[in-house]
């Protein structure tokens, strides 16, 4: 059917009006309680925690790049993940088959390398999770992507040292 007078055919009322408020009210309140979820109500102390993250097939040279006090982040969320304290090369490794024993054994990647890069950083400490006051999240095997000043590389965590625990 035509509305043949021109009019509005829904007029805004009363109860359109509180039903509407409601909505808004509701939805501020679960944006408020969204954004407020990852943050603790109470303030953990922080500690120092060593982690060391494995850079694996890497370009020859670039752990050159690599200097103590760098400050790493993690390439991808933009996370200050911690500062350089120490750091080892050795050569890069794929597994390859023995065809004449049967066996996998690691060979040689000519012109890359493994970097095992020690990081410091101060970090707050749940019962399940610890975590970097920029809010990375650290767990064994867990994947980091990780720059510095200079170079970036691919890898995981594997190892973690907690300072100041006492037993």
């Amino acid at each position: 059917m035509e509305n043949k007078q021109n009019k509005p055919r829904w007029k805004l009322n009363i109860f359109d009006i509180i039903i509407i408020a409601a909505v808004v009210v509701a939805a501020g309140v679960l944006i408020f309680i969204w954004r407020n979820s990852g943050k603790s109500s109470n303030a953990a102390a922080t500690r120092s925690v060593n982690y060391t993250v494995e850079l694996s097939n890497m370009l020859e040279g670039t752990s050159l790049k690599i200097k103590k006090g760098d400050t790493i982040m993690d390439s991808t969320k933009k996370y200050i993940i911690g500062t350089v304290t120490n750091m080892m090369t050795e050569p890069a490794t794929k597994p390859e088959p023995n065809y004449e024993t049967g066996d996998t054994i690691p060979s040689v990647i000519p012109g890359r390398e493994t970097v095992f890069i020690e990081i410091l950083c101060d970090c707050s400490e749940s019962a399940s999770e610890i975590m970097t006051e920029s809010g990375y999240l650290i767990r064994i095997g867990n994947e980091v992507t990780a720059a510095g000043p200079g170079y970036a590389g691919k890898g995981y965590v594997v190892a973690i040292e907690r300072e100041d625990l006492e037993s």
